[in-house]
């Protein structure tokens, strides 16, 4: 709550999510911290180096409360594992298949990646909202499988969707194409 101290439970749920989405479908090695799947408090203290083990130490009991947090923390870990697109090795190939597409709206982040080598997936399209309201994101043409809707995550998909979405406030989602 210290980010956001006004936000309700679902807000910060979904900041949550939409947080794991980007770096953990980002290039490079994703860092993530101990006990984020399970929205780790560290009870308020901002800077927790010197704290106690009452602060510092994991409530192992927050993976029951926060089940679904954790299950789609490791649907996205499964989908980067399964999917080369998403673990390129180099910068110059990165430029190459990674392009950035105009959504037409500023508090939207969309790419496409297409072609690399070793993916199932011959296109991958991944949309992040990070506004506090949702908006209508025009797609790239052609029809599109939904791997993750900022609820859930199936590689082997969500249903299928053309033309545009409705994109959730505080989300992020993935498409695809074989």
């Amino acid at each position: 709550r210290l980010a956001n101290p006004t936000a309700s439970e679902q807000e910060l749920v979904r900041m949550d999510r939409l947080a794991q989405t980007a770096v953990l479908l980002s290039q490079g090695v994703p860092f993530l911290h101990g006990g984020a799947e399970l929205l780790r408090t560290k009870k308020g203290v901002a800077n927790s180096y010197n704290a106690p083990d009452s602060i510092n130490a994991i409530d192992w009991t927050r993976k029951n409360t926060y089940r679904d947090v954790f299950d789609y923390d490791k649907g996205l870990i499964a989908l980067r594992k399964a999917h080369a697109s998403f673990r390129m090795p180099t910068a110059a190939l990165i430029r190459e298949k990674l392009r950035f597409i105009d959504t037409g709206d500023a508090g939207v982040i969309g790419y496409t990646i297409r072609g690399v080598a070793g993916d199932p997936w011959k296109e991958v399209l991944v949309l992040l909202n990070g506004a506090t309201s949702g908006t209508t994101v025009t797609l790239p043409p052609g029809t599109w499988t939904v791997a993750a809707n900022g609820e859930t995550v199936d590689q082997r998909g969500l249903g299928s969707k053309s033309g545009s979405i409705a994109l959730g406030a505080t989300t992020g989602w993935v498409l695809f194409r074989k």
